[in-house]
């Protein structure tokens, strides 16, 4: 038999009779590169995240709300510093 290529030896049995299977076809499967292994690995690990449970005790979920709010008022008190500093450098200047 003489040396032809992989893809027409497809079906035909070889000299110890042992028949040559591909995965061709309309949707082949994907190569395992580095790359594609890596993102298939990030794509593991955001499924595994969005599977932990955040704040699953009633507890966990009011202190979150908690400091949550303390955050909000300390950038309010923050702000009104800016603003009173802001309006007592604020002054007439015609020229």
């Amino acid at each position: 038999m003489e040396d032809i290529g992989q893809g027409k030896r497809k079906g035909v049995p070889d000299e110890d009779g042992w028949i040559t299977v591909t995965r061709k076809g309309r949707r082949p499967g994907i190569a395992r590169t580095e790359a594609v292994n890596f993102r298939l690995t990030e794509k593991e690990k955001k499924k595994r995240a969005q599977k932990e449970l955040l704040n699953f005790y009633a507890w966990q979920l009011r202190n979150k709300k908690k400091e949550h709010l303390a955050e909000l008022r300390k950038k309010f008190e923050e702000d009104k510093q800016k603003i009173a500093l802001m309006r007592a450098q604020r002054k007439f200047r015609p020229y």
